[in-house]
């Protein structure tokens, strides 16, 4: 309760149709949005939508990395105000590639509340990216893992031009220790599901590095 999932579709040379993941949390009227819809029109088609049916306003802005599925949106998220955060990576990377980039920084992890709802940011380390990160929701046990974390299903990486394979496993192995309590894993693509999603995405680099 209180958490959904927004899954917005682009369509890519290489891949077709692909759908994305984001989540919009929402507590006593105020919400967090956890990574944009690909594009400012998908993102103000679900701003307004959360206003007018979940009847709270969109306050921050999460970035889980420097990719188009998580960003490509900040500049409708700017337009109206709202603020936006993500790693201090994912900024310098952002402007390095001429796009929209998170206003306020961190290093490492933080924490912040939404209408008293504590949200935390966590960079596991490098994995799809150098700057990917995952939003931890306590009080619902929901880890939003991103692309740094497949679905069950997944037969492949995906886009792994920008990823780091080798140190990926180490990655979520932080992931898990600091986490153990997460009863709910949203990746960045596919369906949400439990450790089984850690498992697989393990059992893909293994794949990888045969």
């Amino acid at each position: 309760p209180g958490v959904w999932r927004h899954v917005t579709y682009q369509k890519m040379d290489k891949w077709g149709m692909v759908p994305a993941n984001g989540l919009i949390v929402v507590e006593n009227g105020h919400a967090a949005l956890v990574d944009t819809p690909w594009t400012t029109e998908q993102t103000a088609v679900l701003l307004d939508w959360a206003e007018k049916e979940l009847k709270a306003r969109v306050e921050i802005a999460v970035v889980g990395h420097s990719h188009v599925d998580c960003l490509g949106g900040l500049s409708e998220v700017h337009k109206r105000g709202i603020r936006s955060i993500g790693l201090d990576r994912t900024r310098d990377l952002a402007l390095k590639g001429g796009v929209e980039a998170p206003k306020e920084t961190f290093a490492g992890s933080t924490r912040f509340a939404v209408g008293g709802l504590e949200l935390e940011l966590f960079h596991p380390g490098a994995g799809h990216t150098a700057d990917n990160i995952v939003t931890w929701i306590p009080a619902k046990q929901v880890l939003f893992g991103g692309c740094f974390v497949k679905s069950a299903d997944a037969r492949s990486l995906g886009n792994t031009d920008e990823s780091d394979l080798a140190a990926w496993p180490a990655s979520l192995a932080r992931l898990r220790d600091r986490f153990p309590g997460a009863q709910k894993i949203v990746p960045g693509h596919g369906d949400p599901g439990g450790w089984e999603l850690v498992e697989n995405t393990l059992r893909l680099l293994a794949a990888s590095a045969e």
